[in-house]
């Protein structure tokens, strides 16, 4: 069982029983967080046992004063017991730990309330615009299902006549929402605020608070509006505070490594994996850039979207659980901040230049998870490693290399420029999405994971990944659909040259990937050689039958995959990028049309050798 897996289930089970165990070791009873923490850091179990004894009652109190609910606060008390055991290395300053603990379950508590309410990411943000009015009736009645803040948090009943407690745990919670939303409320005009208690706090209808106030419910609507942007932008400011506060005395205040040079002269056409092969260059000796194309699954992917061969088709994946899944191939340990839309957002390269500019930043709502993925970034760069980040200026994977917490500003760079980004405007690109990619500092392991390289690849050319975005078709039935929509002329020559050059990038580095594994194994059977065994053949008599057959199916691989970039690379310079060639061409059609036929029937034949090869690993590893 992997450690992570067999860890998260220790925490689960240890969790989970608390009940059950009347009390840990007397000499854990007594002993001070400090060592408490030293213990679990160690791995040790009865620690972390000790440590659900201790704070377990405590933190159900405070987290009911949230959620107002029993139920709801059993379950995240549950979740971020297991959340600390695996973030326990981040504690840096274990005097703090029932305040660490509690930020944890705080954070969780107002992550569930969202989900509760179907406004999971959309802090303030799913108000209607002035004079939408599509979710009025005709009596004027209005729901808004608003932000776990103001809709879960500040009725009437909670901020009037709240349950009466003695509980301390469960005051102090209340007392703390009820001077935050009092904070709030401080940042709007007098107009503003009056307008803002009516409506969230009281309740009443925009036509309602029209009536009342001698205003038109077009100006309601706008008040409220402009008051959503306010208070979101005071929430998450106010987040940042707390967040450099509570890490003054743990982090650096300004961290800036050297600079990354991957992007200086780019070796492939995949930002991510330009990115990934350079940050864990910072963790040590890194894997080489096609094991970084292969392991991620770069080099076998084809994703596009049907309608138009639209930028964004190379992307369209989960990257939280491809990338990550890559590098736990590689033997590493990430960790994600992710909010990305699941549509195809605005190609960058078509839009008004004024809009990827700072002033057209500014007027952008705050991104909800602004501060986690400060939060890592810092912590990343805090310990050598620089972060991956998405859309520092245009929306493809960089580099935060540093950051500065009196400026407020980070220290970025991709494959467009070096730059200095504050703080806030992280998250508000063109397509206002936020993406945060890190590892650990040590790896779990050296060997890479080719059996699970092998299965994700065959899957996604079979069209069954789980991890692509709806509206999209992958693997090998995308070419039947890219043949059609030239049929159809639904080309955007921007986008269509760029799918065209990443897929050729991606078949070169996939060549390049079978050529290194065949070379390693070749290493490896000379440093471990054997009389021949079995019939091999001759050119690799001096290996074993397996390390054989895998080294002669790798080369296969290498050179179906060196063929179909040949082909492709006919096509980049059909259509070369950006501006796209002739598209529109009858003969230009007819011809693209001809190579992604035979480059399709190229890929089907190179996925039996991914299926050979799959079948022989698995028979080594049976064996050993």
């Amino acid at each position: 069982m992997p450690k992570e897996k067999n860890d998260r289930q220790q925490a689960e089970t240890l969790a989970q029983e608390h009940d059950h165990a009347p009390y840990a070791s007397c000499s854990y009873s007594g002993m001070p967080d400090e060592q408490i923490v030293q213990h679990i850091k160690q791995g040790d179990q009865q620690a972390f046992d000790e440590l659900v004894l201790r704070y377990r009652s405590r933190l159900h109190r405070y987290v009911r004063g949230i959620t107002r609910d029993d139920s709801l606060a059993e379950d995240v008390v549950q979740e971020g017991f297991i959340r600390a055991y695996h973030h326990m290395h981040q504690l840096l300053n274990p005097n703090r730990l029932l305040a660490w603990l509690q930020r944890i379950v705080r954070n969780m508590a107002y992550t569930y309330i969202e989900r509760r309410t179907r406004m999971q990411e959309q802090t303030f943000s799913s108000l209607p615009d002035q004079g939408d009015l599509s979710s009025t009736d005709e009596a004027g009645s209005w729901q808004h299902p608003t932000s776990h803040l103001l809709d879960e948090q500040i009725s009437v009943t909670s901020l009037q006549t709240s349950e009466i407690s003695h509980d301390p745990y469960y005051a102090a919670a209340t007392a703390e929402t009820h001077h935050y939303i009092h904070q709030l409320l401080t940042g709007l005009h007098e107009k503003e605020r009056l307008i803002c208690v009516s409506h969230w706090i009281e309740q009443l209808s925009p036509r309602d608070i029209a009536d009342q106030t001698g205003l038109t419910i077009a100006n309601i609507y706008q008040i409220l509006s402009r008051c959503r942007k306010k208070l979101s932008r005071h929430h998450i400011q106010h987040g940042i505070n707390e967040l450099l506060r509570d890490n003054v005395s743990s982090l650096p205040q300004c961290v800036v490594l050297h600079e990354p040079r991957t992007f200086d002269a780019p070796q492939t056409w995949s930002s991510a994996a330009a990115a990934i092969y350079e940050m864990l260059s910072y963790v040590g000796v890194s894997p080489s850039l096609p094991i970084v194309m292969g392991c991620t699954g770069l080099a076998f992917r084809l994703t596009v979207y049907p309608a138009n061969l639209h930028i964004a088709g190379p992307t369209a994946f989960n990257f939280k659980e491809v990338l990550g899944r890559g590098l736990r191939h590689m033997g590493y340990l990430p960790s994600a901040v992710e909010a990305t839309a699941s549509e195809a957002g605005v190609n960058a390269n078509l839009v008004e230049p004024a809009l990827l500019q700072d002033a057209a930043k500014n007027k952008r709502m705050l991104h909800p998870r602004l501060i986690r993925a400060l939060s890592m970034i810092r912590y990343s760069v805090s310990r050598g490693i620089p972060a991956v980040v998405w859309d520092l200026n245009i929306p493809e994977f960089g580099l935060v290399y540093g950051y500065d917490d009196q400026s407020r500003t980070l220290y970025g760079v991709d494959f467009i420029q070096s730059t200095i980004l504050p703080y806030d405007h992280l998250g508000r690109g063109v397509n206002e999405e936020i993406f945060v990619l890190s590892v650990e500092p040590s790896r779990m392991r050296d060997k890479i994971n080719l059996k699970a390289v092998l299965q994700d690849a065959l899957v996604h050319y079979e069209g069954l990944d789980t991890y692509m975005l709806p509206d999209t078709v992958s693997g090998l039935a995308a070419y039947g659909v890219w043949r059609e929509a030239l049929r159809r002329g639904d080309l955007e020559p921007n986008g269509h040259a760029y799918n065209i050059a990443v897929l050729w990038d991606a078949r070169t580095y996939a060549s390049a990937f079978f050529a290194e594994l065949s070379q390693l194994w070749r290493m490896s059977a000379d440093k471990h050689s054997v009389e021949p065994i079995g019939d091999v053949d001759d050119n690799h008599s001096s290996v074993c039958p397996d390390t054989g057959k895998l080294i002669h199916l790798c080369q296969m691989a290498e050179e179906k995959y060196r063929l179909i970039a040949e082909k492709l690379h006919f096509l980049v310079e059909c259509f070369p990028f950006p501006d796209g060639g002739a598209p529109d061409k009858q003969d230009v059609i007819d011809q693209t049309v001809l190579v992604l036929q035979e480059v399709e029937q190229l890929e089907r034949s190179v996925m039996s050798i991914l299926q050979s090869i799959l079948v022989v690993v698995e028979s080594v590893e049976l064996h050993e």
